[in-house]
């Protein structure tokens, strides 16, 4: 489950090879997310549903192998594993905490790969202030405790839809359900 990166040259010390790649998935960058302005389709049988909030953490360190790090439950310091607990994440306090209007699984240009995030004014505002800190280094995106994403900024992100690429639709699809399911008590 490795992202489709346009780039691989940035290796940062320290980071493993998945997440030098993007870990999970890649968040577009600035152009991507406002070339998919307008363009988010729901998939059929899909709704434009809020979704669930999101953590933005920096990433100090990361091992690949199994992980046993419980789901985190606090904003601070921490371990935390990716959603396949395959790689282990030592992640800074929570910079901010978005959650998006909507989340749709895009048709850009044909590809079903993508999961577009619209955010309010709000949210908008903490992403960019959030990636502005984070370019260069990598930055977590937490989902119920667990690492969905782990991408190396390189341009702060600062308009709504965002989008979240995937190597496969099923992968995209999956993310979009887990970000739309009902919190359990």
């Amino acid at each position: 489950m490795s992202p489709t990166a346009s780039s691989s040259s940035d290796v940062r010390p320290g980071l493993n090879k998945q997440t030098r790649r993007g870990s999970t998935l890649l968040l577009a960058l600035t152009a991507v997310a406002t070339l998919l302005t307008g363009c988010s389709t729901a998939a059929a049988g899909d709704t434009t549903s809020p979704g669930k909030p999101l953590q933005l953490r920096l990433v100090i360190s990361s091992i690949d192998g199994p992980c046993t790090a419980p789901a985190l439950t606090s904003d601070g310091a921490a371990s935390a594993c990716d959603r396949a607990e395959t790689t282990t994440y030592e992640l800074a306090h929570v910079l901010g905490v978005i959650t998006p209007d909507s989340v749709t699984l895009s048709d850009n240009q044909g590809s079903t790969n993508s999961v577009a995030l619209d955010l309010n004014d709000t949210d908008t505002d903490t992403l960019s202030e959030v990636s502005r800190e984070a370019l260069n280094k990598n930055l977590a995106i937490v989902l119920d405790g667990r690492v969905l994403s782990a991408p190396l900024v390189k341009d702060a992100l600062t308009s709504s839809p965002l989008a979240l690429m995937f190597e496969t639709a099923s992968e995209a699809k999956q993310v979009a359900a887990d970000l739309t399911a009902a919190t359990t008590p």
